[in-house]
């Protein structure tokens, strides 16, 4: 048997180790030619679809424009009666939170010595009516001076002002009401005396109640007395009623102008002194309805809508809230029709493809909301 040397078996290992890195080598010889059939190769990636949102057409619509000011009621007078003259008080008449008609007894002062005088007093016109009768006659035979017929004359006169002046002072110790109001409060009792300007009552009128508030030097130009508005009050009651007064000079602290929205108030249901919020007709504007929930923000903060055009493109458009209900808003800035996103707009950004899709629950497939839920209110036309 043939022995194998050292030698021989170096040659045999190093031709192995020859061959094993030649068929490595021989991956990277040909990478520019075509691969081969049946080799696996990376395809190009397939292009997302557009993300679908859903849209409903919005047209805009006349509305009026609404001034929005901060109010309270008022009454609409108020009155403290005041004694005109001296004396106790002998009876009283309506308590304190009732009404009271026009002349209705509020309290009486006893009479003291005041029917005694009126007496004297008409008594002493008997008398100064005699001397200038007898004067007269006697100037007609030419026994009287024209003197003495002024004496004459002048002392009727001042007898029957003493008399005028009694009637007076009687008819004042009879407390009564200016005009139909609420007997608010009242400063006396039975007993008490009170002299000439003492409290006695306080009056006051409540229909119409006042909604009262300051416009601001912006918006007073668009008003006017007679314009229709209404107010809420902190009870959530809604009233109506038309702009009485608007004052032609404005505060100096504030360079607000005082308004009074009159509202007819029948048996004093409505209260003076709460807290109300006033609406007031202003001018005519062209604007769109929406619920709040369409209402975005774009990078820089601006508030508005994302609405989608004919080319299936995201718009975004700033808007200005120009009226607002528990139903939604209105809102100017947009254009006469356009396809809002209703469904998400929080997804999509601006000049972004989309698959635009209608709105089921739209009304027709139309509006913001529908026409029995505008923002705001129909104002009757002004006076």
């Amino acid at each position: 048997m043939k022995r194998v040397t050292t030698t021989n078996s170096v040659l045999m290992a190093g031709g192995v180790a020859l061959a094993v890195t030649l068929w490595m080598l021989s991956g990277y010889i040909g990478n520019d030619s075509e691969p081969a059939a049946g080799s696996i190769v990376d395809s190009p990636r397939e292009t997302s679809a557009p993300m679908a949102v859903t849209v409903r057409q919005s047209v805009a619509r006349t509305i009026t424009r609404e001034i929005i000011v901060s109010a309270r009621t008022e009454p609409n007078r108020a009155v403290e009666l005041r004694a005109e003259t001296n004396g106790r008080v002998v009876a009283l008449g309506a308590e304190r939170g009732s009404p009271v008609a026009h002349n209705e007894l509020i309290a009486n002062l006893d009479l003291r010595d005041r029917e005694a005088r009126l007496d004297e007093a008409e008594a002493l016109i008997a008398q100064r009516e005699l001397q200038y009768e007898a004067a007269m006659e006697l100037e007609g035979r030419q026994l009287a001076s024209g003197v003495q017929i002024a004496e004459a004359r002048a002392n009727l006169i001042s007898a029957r002002a003493q008399l005028e002046q009694i009637r007076i002072d009687l008819r004042h110790t009879r407390i009564v009401a200016p005009f139909d109001a609420i007997l608010d409060e009242r400063s006396v009792e039975i007993g008490d005396y009170v002299g000439s300007g003492d409290a006695i009552a306080r009056l006051v009128d409540t229909d119409p109640l006042l909604i009262v508030g300051e416009v601001s030097e912006r918006d007073v130009a668009e008003l006017g007395v007679g314009n229709p508005g209404y107010a809420r009050l902190v009870t959530g009651q809604t009233v109506e009623g038309r702009v009485r007064y608007l004052a032609p000079v404005a505060a100096a602290s504030t360079r607000t102008f005082r308004i009074e929205l009159a509202v007819p108030n029948p048996g004093g249901v409505l209260r003076a002194g709460m807290t109300a919020e006033m609406r007031l007709a202003a001018d005519e504007i062209t604007a769109h309805f929406l619920t709040a929930a369409l209402l975005t923000l774009d990078d820089a903060g601006n508030i508005g809508v994302k609405s989608v055009d004919e080319f299936n493109r995201v718009k975004f458009y700033p808007v200005e809230i120009v009226s607002s209900s528990t139903d939604g808003v209105a809102v100017t800035g947009l254009p006469d029709e356009l396809s809002l996103i209703t469904i998400g707009q929080g997804f999509v950004n601006p000049e972004q493809i989309v698959t635009p899709v209608p709105d089921p629950t739209a009304e027709g497939g139309r509006g913001g909301l529908s026409e029995s839920k505008r923002a705001g209110h129909e104002f009757p036309a002004p006076l």
